[in-house]
C-alpha cells in the first residue's frame, strides 16, 4: 500500500442523485475533445460491437456516442440516479447497478471505456481494475480511459488537487490520498501521472495505441488537465 494511503476509499453512491447528475452533465457533458477521443476509439472496433462503459454516469456524451454509432451498449454504475438518467438516453442499452470492483461481465467485449469514474479507488484497486479491463476484452479489443492527470513533483503545474499531505511514489507514478473538491463535495482520491498510467496499463498486458492531453475548462469548476489513452489487448494473451 502506498505511503499516506491508509485504506481503500469508500465509493459514495448516495452522492450521485439525478439532480447532481444533471448539474454534472451541464458542466462536463458536452466536451468535444472527449467525444473526438471516443470516436477515434470506436473507429478501431467492428460494426455492431459489444461495448461496456465502466461508470456510465448520465449517458452524455459517451453512451450516446456509442449507441448512435450502431453498437450494443452495456453500462454499469454504482449510483441508481446515474443509471436512471443513462437508461433514459440509451433505452436500448443493457444496464446493471453494481460496484465496478465486483462486476461479473456476461460476455467478452469488443471495447471497454472508463471515464472519470475511478478516482476514489486505492492504488491496489486501480491495479485490480486494470486487470479487469484487460480480462473483460476479447483478444484484439480496445480500451479507452479518460482521466484527470497528476504531474511529477516539481513540475510547473503539479496537476489536480491538494497534495500537501499526500505521498508521491516515483516507481508507480501515483499519489495516494490527494485532497480534492468536486461540485461541492470534498473527498480523497488517487492520481497517476501520464507515466503512471502507461505503467499501469502495460502492467496489465495492454499495448498503448494513442495518448492525448487536453486542459478542460468547464467555466463552473476548476480547470482540469485531462488524459485520453487508447490501449489494445493483444490478439494472443502474452501475459499468460
Amino acid at each position: 500500500m502506498l505511503p499516506g494511503h491508509a485504506s481503500p476509499f469508500i465509493l459514495v453512491e448516495s452522492m450521485w442523485t439525478c439532480s447532481l447528475g444533471l448539474k454534472y452533465e451541464k458542466a462536463f457533458g458536452y466536451n468535444s475533445v472527449l467525444v473526438g477521443a471516443v470516436q477515434r476509439w470506436l473507429s478501431h472496433l467492428p460494426s455492431a460491437s459489444h461495448v461496456l462503459e465502466c461508470g456510465c454516469g448520465t449517458g452524455v456524451p459517451i453512451a450516446c456516442t456509442i449507441a448512435n454509432g450502431g453498437h450494443h451498449y452495456y453500462g454499469i454504475d454504482i449510483a441508481t440516479g446515474m443509471l436512471e438518467l443513462c437508461q433514459q438516453r440509451v433505452p436500448e442499452g443493457s444496464f446493471q447497478l453494481v460496484n465496478m470492483l465486483s462486476y461479473k461481465p456476461p460476455r467478452l467485449f469488443d471495447g471497454v471505456v472508463a471515464s472519470l469514474s475511478f478516482f476514489e479507488l486505492s492504488y491496489e484497486e486501480h491495479l485490480q481494475m486494470a486487470r479487469n479491463w484487460f480480462e473483460w476484452l476479447r483478444p484484439g479489443g480496445y480500451f479507452l480511459v479518460c482521466t484527470t492527470t497528476d504531474e511529477e513533483p516539481g513540475a510547473k503545474d503539479e496537476g489536480y488537487g491538494d497534495k500537501s499531505q499526500s505521498a508521491f511514489n516515483w516507481e508507480t507514478g501515483c499519489t495516494g490520498g490527494v485532497k480534492a473538491s468536486f461540485m461541492g463535495y470534498n473527498f480523497l482520491c488517487t492520481m497517476f501521472t501520464q507515466r503512471g498510467w502507461v505503467r499501469l496499463l502495460r502492467g496489465a498486458g495492454f499495448d498503448i495505441v494513442n495518448m492525448e492531453t487536453d486542459l478542460y475548462v468547464s467555466g463552473s469548476e476548476p480547470d482540469e488537465p485531462r488524459l485520453y489513452v487508447i490501449a489494445r489487448k493483444p490478439e494472443v494473451d502474452e501475459t499468460a
